[in-house]
């Protein structure tokens, strides 16, 4: 059985599980987040070569989602709505979206459908200069040149162990300067005038996500809070207003990032792993900075999906955390398999 079979297996099993255990007891007490990168209008133009599809999640697959929680009477947070003490028996759902993406205005037309909002995530280094991410350019530039998938995954895995400039270089070394410019709407960052414009939005929120989306554990003490202190001022900058949220690039953390964290101003840390947040939370707490994130995709039904997060049993997150402990710290599902 294959990555996506099994995937795919322990998904049935795990909606299936749902269903029962939501018929015997109901669903109150938690924040549940949720993680998409990239919307795409179709299967289609997720493999067109431009970009890493990663989740390879549709608009019509986003409406889904939302519809499903909507319907069963989940209240979709802002970072403003999280601030303040949730209901110990309420439903929540945290929206989130990392990067900054020019394609996540997709995004908006459903939002205002169903009156949610969401948080965006931006690296405003990618913003500011207009660059592409250095993943995109690692899976445009090897497809192009049919590369192993294998290869692909050794290299994706080994400059997730280095800071952003030494990727960069690496991807320039190998690939070419112009490899890490934006080649289309769909691989490229907003820029900050389509930003400052975006976040105005009363659906909006503007979350950090670092400077050059860093991998905050390949840093030293100084780095990582140059990181978080000048994404905070470069979003003051663009929307009028500091984040006090922030989604890890890669997921991980440590004691050390959650202090910087909460010295910048951050209230709440999003991590990489699946899991259902319990309530209350407080704000700046070590639960408030760690949350447990859902990642959707886009080869898997959407309602399966909805209701194995929503369920207090989960065959899949009891995998993923025996991984993780494993691996001894948190890591972003990647599109391939695992090595």
């Amino acid at each position: 059985m294959n990555y996506s079979s099994l995937k795919t297996a322990v998904l049935s099993f795990d909606a299936k599980l749902a269903r029962f255990s939501l018929a015997a007891q109901r669903d109150r007490g938690c924040l549940l987040s949720f993680v998409i990168h990239s919307l795409f209008e179709s299967e289609a133009e997720a493999n067109c070569g431009l970009l890493d599809p990663q989740q390879a999640f549709t608009v019509a697959m986003f409406r889904d989602f939302v519809h499903h929680f909507t319907t069963e009477d989940y209240r979709f947070l802002s970072q403003r709505n999280l601030q303040k003490r949730l209901c110990p028996q309420g439903k929540y759902v945290l929206l989130t979206f990392d990067d900054g993406y020019y394609n996540n205005l997709r995004a908006l037309p459903v939002l205002e459908e169903f009156a949610v909002p969401a948080v965006f995530f931006i690296s405003t280094d990618h913003v500011r200069y207009g660059k592409a991410f250095w993943w995109d350019a690692l899976y445009r530039e090897s497809r192009k040149r049919a590369r192993p998938a294998e290869e692909v995954r050794r290299l994706l895995a080994a400059y997730k162990q280095m800071k952003t400039a030494q990727i960069e270089s690496e991807i320039g070394a190998r690939f070419g300067k112009a490899a890490l410019r934006p080649v289309s709407d769909l691989d490229r960052p907003f820029t900050a005038g389509e930003l400052k414009k975006f976040s105005a939005h009363p659906l909006v929120f503007l979350g950090n996500h670092t400077r050059d989306h860093a991998i905050l554990t390949n840093y030293s003490l100084a780095g990582l809070r140059e990181q978080i202190w000048s994404c905070q001022e470069a979003i003051r900058e663009i929307s009028g207003k500091r984040p006090e949220i922030i989604a890890y690039p890669n997921g991980n953390c440590s004691p050390e990032i959650r202090t910087a964290a909460r010295q910048a101003g951050l209230q709440f840390g999003l991590l990489a792993h699946h899991g259902r947040n319990h309530l209350p939370l407080t704000n700046g707490s070590e639960a408030a900075l760690t949350l447990k994130r859902f990642t959707l995709w886009g080869d898997q039904p959407v309602e399966a999906q909805c209701l194995a997060s929503r369920s207090p049993f989960s065959l899949e997150r009891l995998l993923q955390g025996l991984r993780h402990r494993h691996q001894g710290h948190q890591t972003v599902f990647s599109p391939l398999p695992p090595q």
